[in-house]
């Protein structure tokens, strides 16, 4: 009963919480499941909340710790919309980024961080059937025609699964106009409904992101479009609605 009390307050923080002055950040900090090199300023944060298969929600706030350093938690769980019991996650994801260089010519911005968030159903406590990407390094490059078109690429290393070799993943976000952005995610990474979890999944994500009223973004997500048969959410259609702000 609390668990569920407090995903109510954070969805009314979400929905009820005043306009303040300040727009999304000109490049995102995250895509659809994976990161990019990019934070928030000092001050700055953002509340999210996404809707799943299976009637699950996820919660989700970041915050712009420093200029370079961007944290956040998120929290949620399965059947949380429908009648029944609602299957709530057994633990707080955690997402921490530190930027550690910008993008400077030739050379592509660099940021290293941990992401704790798995996806799809719980396998068993804290390992979902899409395992997290645990640890990660990933660079960001411009693409040389568009400075809103940026390829982002790097490896995982989930904490999950033992013995297993680091995911890799490819991404790309293509901002069209001021509001209209495509975001594109390749992953080679864990199938925790797999024998052996340690096997390795190909993971396509294609997405529409929506920024409006300045502060307000929305998402329409299509996860896993390929894959064997039985693989973790194949072909699953996710809505996501975010909101900038600073404190």
């Amino acid at each position: 009963m609390l668990r569920f009390a407090a995903f109510v307050a954070f969805v009314c923080v979400l929905v009820l919480v005043p306009f303040g002055a300040r727009a999304a950040d000109e490049q995102f900090a995250k895509l659809i499941d994976l990161p990019t090199t990019h934070t928030f300023y000092r001050g700055g944060y953002s509340l999210g909340l996404r809707v799943v298969g299976n009637g699950g929600m996820i919660g989700a706030v970041r915050v712009g710790v420093a200029d370079m350093f961007l944290l956040g938690l998120s929290y949620g769980g399965e059947n949380v919309i429908g009648a029944g019991s609602v299957d709530w996650n057994s633990s707080v994801g955690i997402d921490a980024k530190l930027r550690l260089a910008p993008e400077n010519g030739p050379i592509p911005a660099i940021a290293i961080g941990y992401d704790s968030r798995g996806y799809g159903p719980e396998v068993e406590d804290g390992l979902y059937a899409k395992p997290s990407l645990g640890f990660y390094a990933v660079a960001t490059k411009t693409l040389p025609f568009s400075d809103y078109w940026q390829v982002h690429f790097g490896l995982g290393r989930t904490l999950e699964i033992e013995k297993t070799a680091p995911d890799i993943f490819v991404t790309l976000s293509a901002r069209f106009s001021v509001e209209f952005s495509v975001l594109i995610e390749y992953q080679y990474g864990n199938d925790a409904t797999r024998e052996d979890p340690s096997d390795k999944t190909s993971y396509l994500n294609a997405g529409l992101r929506w920024v409006f009223m300045e502060q307000l973004e929305f998402d329409f997500y299509f996860r896993n479009l390929i894959g064997p048969s039985g693989s973790p959410d194949l072909v699953s259609r996710s809505l996501e609605l975010v909101f900038y702000d600073t404190f």
